[in-house]
């Protein structure tokens, strides 16, 4: 009962009680073959298993029934009734179950209670250094805790080893081995970078208000600053780029620009879309999630507008909020049949309105015949030709013979 008077402080008593129950339950259950329910005292910490019989005037089945005689007093004919079971070797399983469950609940509330001064550094950069491996998760040394780093929040394009230093960002704190959750591929990685790296940022004069990035490939951050002669963008570039190449090595070589955050959406969207040059911005209503921006650039700025896959404009519309649509001008942005670029806001899956390409056996279209040519006029095969070409002078040898 100390173990459970210590994990009331941090959970409540009610809930430790019923995971205790549950666990000796099942494991009582396993050991005696039969279902049987657990009760623990809260008093006295005792802990007793029962066994559910229904209450009937002629016993056919011991395992399953009682006779009334022999039920509790005020059980009726045909209630479900619980009857001390004997334990056998099921009273050491059903200890052994509580035990470990009250060890782990306990050892969870400790590292919790540890892991307590990372909850209001949720969402920032935390340094560390990297312990070991397990599977692809790597575990990382906190100091009074360990961080779990899951392969779902690293980038593709690093690689960590052991002893190795890692600034992450503090995703979660979970109750379980280890208690706090890192990521790499968050925007706060970025922006803690920057904030690190730019005494303007870490004393409030220039504030980032967006970050949009494939991690590992390229990024985009807008600044913003409202102090008189001071300018974001070069603060953050800092002296010859000083800065922000220091930032890009903190992330593995991953490309950042830096543009000024701007209003309204449409002067915003044009600096987003940078190195391009664009002639302006229009709002359409088009957009199938509702209005879209449209910018309209000349033919040579077409490809820098776009990028490479498409990178360029799809970052943009992720540090926008909005989607845009890339034009050369003079073109309809409603032909939607030379649409040269377009970008969206990060968005997982499939898009709903294109359904899945048809292929193989589930096609419409039937399989081709194994053998079949192509071609009119090809005469058939005769029957009994046989599928293998006889060698040039074989007729005239088998004649000879």
């Amino acid at each position: 009962m100390s173990a459970i008077e210590e994990l009331a402080t941090e959970v409540d008593r009610a809930e430790i009680i019923a995971s205790v129950e549950q666990a000796a339950a099942l494991a009582a259950s396993r050991s005696a073959g039969s279902a049987l329910v657990a009760r623990l005292d809260p008093e006295t910490g005792v802990l007793r298993c029962f066994a559910s019989r229904r209450v009937v005037a002629e016993v056919s089945d011991p395992a399953r029934e009682i006779h009334r005689d022999e039920a509790p007093a005020g059980a009726a004919e045909g209630d479900v009734v619980e009857v001390p079971a004997p334990f056998g070797r099921a009273r050491s399983s059903a200890s052994r179950a509580a035990r470990e469950v009250l060890e782990l609940r306990l050892r969870s509330a400790r590292l919790l209670g540890r892991a307590d001064r990372f909850r209001d550094r949720v969402g920032r950069l935390e340094t560390g250094r990297v312990l070991r491996r397990e599977g692809h998760d790597l575990i990382v040394d906190l100091g009074p805790v360990e961080g779990r780093l899951p392969a779902g929040e690293q980038s593709r394009h690093e690689v960590f080893n052991p002893n190795d230093t890692i600034r992450a960002s503090i995703r979660a704190i979970r109750p379980e081995d280890p208690p706090v959750i890192l990521s790499r591929i968050a925007s706060e990685v970025l922006s803690g970078a920057i904030e690190r790296e730019t005494p303007e940022v870490r004393r409030g004069v220039v504030e980032v208000r967006a970050v949009a990035r494939h991690p590992g490939t390229r990024a985009k951050v807008a600044v913003w600053s409202d102090a008189p002669g001071v300018d974001p963008v070069a603060a953050c570039l800092g002296p010859g780029g000083s800065r922000i190449r220091a930032v890009s090595r903190e992330l593995r070589g991953e490309r950042v620009d830096v543009v000024r955050w701007s209003e309204p959406l449409e002067a915003f969207a044009a600096t987003a879309l940078r190195p391009a040059r664009v002639l302006r911005v229009e709002r359409s209503d088009s957009g199938r999630d509702g209005p879209e921006l449209v910018a309209h650039v000349s033919a040579a700025e077409l490809p820098r507008a776009v990028g490479k896959r498409g990178e360029n404009v799809r970052l943009a519309s992720e540090l926008v909020g909005a989607p845009i649509q890339v034009v050369e001008e003079g073109q309809d942005p409603r032909d939607r049949r030379r649409r040269p670029g377009r970008g969206r806001p990060a968005r997982r899956g499939r898009r709903p309105d294109r359904p899945p390409a048809r292929r193989g056996r589930h096609s419409d279209r039937p399989p081709a015949r194994r053998g079949a040519r192509k071609g009119p006029g090809r005469p058939p095969r005769r029957p009994g030709s046989g599928h293998r070409r006889s060698r040039p002078g074989s007729r005239e040898r088998g004649g000879e013979r």
